[in-house]
This record gives C-alpha cells, sequence and structure tokens, in this order.
C-alpha cells in the first residue's frame, strides 16, 4: 500500500470529526481537498473544513521547504529566528551582498586580517592588487551596522545553516570527485558548501564567464557584464545544469538537461559574482540580473521564482524589481502564469512568431504561438502596472528568420499586447546569432546576419512604433556570449583562470 504522507494524518482527523467521507486513499482526500481550489465544492460545510486542511497543508510544505533550505534562499525571519535576532540576520546580509563569507568576517576583530580568496580568483588578482582587510570591507556596510557582533552562539548555528545546505538528489555518484575537488582547491569560505569557482576568464570586452562547480561534480555557468559608462555590471544566471528545450542555435540546448538548480545553487552565482566585481578591477557591482544562462527556466519554477524574490527582496540583495529579468521558452501557457507570481519582468525567448518556423527552431514547441501569446496577455493584465513590462527575443539567423517578412509578421503579432494590456512596455531584443560551432545538426548550417540585415529587420518593427534594440554582443571570445554556455556532463576540477 501507497504510504500516506504525514501531513494528511490531521486531515484524516478533521473530515472523520466533520461525518465528511473518509477514503484509505491518501489522494482521493488530496482531490477532496482540489475542490475547493477548481470551485466544485458545493456543500459549504464541506468547503469550509477542506479549505481548512489545505491551509494546514500548504503550511506544512512551507515549512518543509524552510528545513531544506540553505543560507542563502531563507528569508530573513527565518534567518534571523536561527540566529537568534533580526540585527544578526541583517548583519549576515551585509555580507552576503558583498560576497563576503560571514563567518570569516564575524570571527574575530582583528581590523587588518585580509580577506581569504579562493585560490582560482586569487591566480588571476594582479600582483599589485590585494585582498581587501576586514576594515576595508566593514567600510562598505551601512553606517548603522558597522558595529553589529554576530556571537559565538549565533555564529555557530550558521554554520550548521551552512553544514545542511540542500543536497541535490541527482548524480550522486560524483560525491568522490567533489570530495577531491574541494581537498585540491581548500575552498576557504563557506559558500563552498553550495558550489566553488573553478574557472574565471575574462573577455577582450572586459565581460568575465564563472564557471561554478557544484557539491556533486556538475558544473555551471554566469556571465558578469560591465557597463563603464554607467560603472555597473549585469549578471547573466543559470537555473540549470543543460537544458531540455533543444533550441537549435544554443550550446545549452545541445547538452541536455541534467538536473535543475537549487535557490541556494541559484543565488551563490549572485554571491560569488558579487565576490568577483568586487576584488577585480574592471567590473562594477551589480545592478541587474537576468535568468538567461543555462536551463529553461519554466522547468524549475519553484527554485526560479524563490531565488528571483530573494533578488529583489530590499533586505536581501536589494535589487529593483525592474531590473531583474526572468527569461522563458515558454513550453506551455502555464509558463506564464507560474514565473509571473516572481515580482520581476518576464521576457519571453519567441525567435519567430511564425509557428512552422519557431518548430524548426525550438523542436519542443508544443502550442501554438497565438495560444502562448494569450496566456501571457492574461498574466500580464493580472500584474502591476509597473511590471507590465515583457521582452519578446529572437536570436537572428541569416537567411532563416532574419527576412522583412519574419518582421512584418513579429509586428503583426504583437498588437494584441498594445490592444489588450493598457500600459504595457513591450521590448523587442534582437541577439545576432552567437557562433556554437555545431558540427552536425542545423546549427552547422547557420550564419551570423550582417549588420545590414540586422538594421533593416529592427528598421521595420521601430516603423511600426516599436521598442526595438540590438543586443551587443559581449564575451564570444570567450563563449560567454549568449547561446554559448555550456559545460561538460561530468567534470573534474579545472583551476585553469585565463
Amino acid at each position: 500500500m501507497r504510504r500516506r504522507p504525514r501531513w494528511l494524518v490531521t486531515p484524516f482527523v478533521i473530515l472523520q470529526a466533520i461525518d465528511l467521507p473518509v477514503s484509505n486513499s491518501w489522494s482521493s482526500t488530496h482531490s477532496l481537498i482540489q475542490t475547493t481550489r477548481t470551485g466544485t465544492c458545493t456543500s459549504s460545510r464541506r468547503c469550509v473544513a477542506i479549505r481548512a486542511v489545505a491551509v494546514d497543508a500548504e503550511k506544512e510544505n512551507a515549512a518543509r521547504e524552510a528545513d531544506n533550505a540553505g543560507p542563502l534562499s531563507l528569508s530573513l525571519e527565518e534567518l534571523a529566528d536561527i540566529l537568534g535576532g533580526k540585527g544578526r540576520a541583517k548583519s549576515c546580509w551585509d555580507c552576503y551582498q558583498l560576497g563576503v563569507d560571514p563567518l570569516w568576517f564575524f570571527e574575530n576583530d582583528d581590523p587588518n586580517q585580509r580577506e581569504p580568496i579562493p585560490h582560482t580568483l586569487s591566480k588571476a588578482l594582479s600582483l599589485s592588487v590585494e585582498p581587501e582587510t576586514r576594515s576595508q570591507i566593514r567600510e562598505r556596510i551601512t553606517p548603522r551596522r558597522q558595529s553589529q557582533g554576530m556571537g559565538r552562539n549565533a555564529l555557530q548555528k550558521l554554520r550548521q545553516v551552512v553544514a545542511v545546505s540542500p543536497q541535490p538528489s541527482a548524480q550522486k555518484d560524483n560525491s568522490a570527485t567533489a570530495k577531491e575537488t574541494e581537498t585540491e582547491t581548500e575552498p576557504m569560505d563557506s559558500m563552498a558548501s553550495i558550489a566553488t569557482v573553478t574557472q574565471l576568464h575574462r573577455s577582450l570586452d572586459g565581460t568575465a564567464k564563472i564557471v561554478l562547480q557544484l557539491t556533486d561534480g556538475l558544473q555551471v555557468e554566469s556571465v558578469v557584464i560591465p557597463w563603464p559608462d554607467r560603472e555597473t555590471s549585469s549578471l547573466c544566471i543559470s537555473n540549470q545544469v543543460g537544458c531540455a528545450q533543444a533550441c537549435t542555435f544554443c550550446s545549452t540546448g545541445r547538452m541536455g538537461e541534467l538536473r535543475s538548480l537549487t535557490a541556494d545553487e541559484i543565488l551563490v552565482q549572485m554571491y560569488w559574482a558579487a565576490k568577483v566585481c568586487r576584488i577585480f578591477p574592471g567590473l562594477y557591482p551589480i545592478d541587474a540580473c537576468i535568468f538567461m544562462g543555462m536551463g529553461e527556466a519554466a522547468r524549475n519554477v519553484q527554485h526560479v521564482v524563490r531565488a528571483a524574490s530573494h533578488l529583489v527582496d530590499p533586505q536581501l540583495f536589494q535589487l529593483a524589481p525592474r531590473r531583474v529579468t526572468i527569461s522563458t521558452v515558454a513550453p506551455s501557457p502555464k509558463a506564464f502564469e507560474e514565473l509571473g507570481k516572481a515580482p520581476v519582468v518576464l521576457a519571453w525567448s519567441v525567435h519567430s512568431s511564425e509557428d512552422a518556423l519557431r518548430k524548426k527552431l525550438v523542436p519542443t514547441t508544443k502550442h501554438q504561438m497565438v495560444e502562448l501569446r494569450d496566456s501571457l496577455i492574461k498574466v500580464l493584465l493580472g500584474r502591476p502596472r509597473k511590471l507590465r513590462q515583457i521582452m519578446l527575443e529572437l536570436a537572428l539567423i541569416e537567411n532563416v528568420n532574419d527576412r522583412p517578412q519574419d518582421a512584418e509578421h513579429l509586428a503583426e503579432f504583437c498588437n494584441a499586447f498594445y490592444e489588450k494590456v493598457p500600459g504595457v512596455k513591450l521590448v523587442v531584443n534582437l541577439i545576432p546569432w552567437n557562433d556554437i560551432a555545431a558540427t552536425s545538426g542545423p546549427a552547422k548550417h547557420y550564419r551570423k546576419p550582417s549588420n545590414g540585415r540586422i538594421l533593416a529587420f529592427q528598421k521595420i518593427l521601430v516603423g511600426k512604433d516599436m521598442l526595438c534594440y540590438v543586443r551587443t554582443t559581449r564575451g564570444d571570445d570567450e563563449s560567454a556570449a549568449c547561446g554559448q554556455l555550456a559545460t561538460k556532463a561530468s567534470s573534474k576540477p579545472n583551476n585553469k583562470t585565463d
């Protein structure tokens, strides 16, 4: 017999107490709970009872999720409960925002002690650049908390939180490799319990590609894009190892989907990127984050939404909601509804508004573009006006989807957004295809469009009063550009730093 989940023990007692039918099958009772969400429950007494049961079950699930959360995915309130005060939790997050290990920062009061840097990063630092001292880091913290301490008991509890970071359920056979990596690299940062930096590549344009190794030996990539004109950086992060969408123009799609990342594994990319931006010349503080790295967000909704919410939380990573974007190819109409729960901007990887052509570019496509569009419109209508912003992305490929008729079809396709969504801000982002060095498949014959063809495509859309921008290619000389991210299925440590 299928084991009954613990959270249904209380529901059975309640149902029996009010003479509601009780089945020996836990799935039958779960179906009763679901009736309150579909509106099919007819008895008011029954509905009230079942609704109460559903609330209790959801609270149990939330508590279980909190128990499995690691140091970065806990809410401030959850961390405060553990450490014994909100002030301590905020001090901890003062460090996380800067990419500083709070266990090191609060372990003693020596103001001249320099921050320990992982070997992979220290090898890349110029000999003239030294890690910051504790005193220098303290000056970066909010003045009213510069004198805040943690206390021995709080530090011990924080160590316990770090030690129980959620472990991935897949690829456990690589644990020996992960332990070997930990020994060789001698990580000195508590965030190594989630992921360690194994490679750092710098492009000629200043872009930095960070390769992180997870505890199971798998690797993910994130990219820091500096903007010298405004002295800020953008971070492109991954939410999966690989991707199941199989877009023909994308290196990640050729990997297949290995597994999804936890919220901590997503957020640790922000942590390490903040550290890299702080210690390396030519990089600037991160003020924008985009989920356009490896993986499809709609196949990892729970952790993506949690991570995105932490990024814009004013007490955690503190990014502006309009500066965080979740991109999805939209495997189904439901994708927009689920990802729309995050208080950030949505982006849709369209690539073509014409069904047959999009099917060729994204072979896993199962729904018509109009169906997907209408679902997105419904989600936008339910959002605050400041978040009624949508970015449509197209990877332009010469003589494939960059023709004038493609632009005309896209413009007509977008009319529904303007007609049905008051206050919508629609932006079309044209991404010149980046070569992925494919030796087989359709990508073997793909070519990057000429500037003339790209500008002609843009001109058609601008002529229809649409906002349309051409994305500047960054990091392509180090395979850090859009569509070029890919890692090996199982990797041994590689300390190469360019």
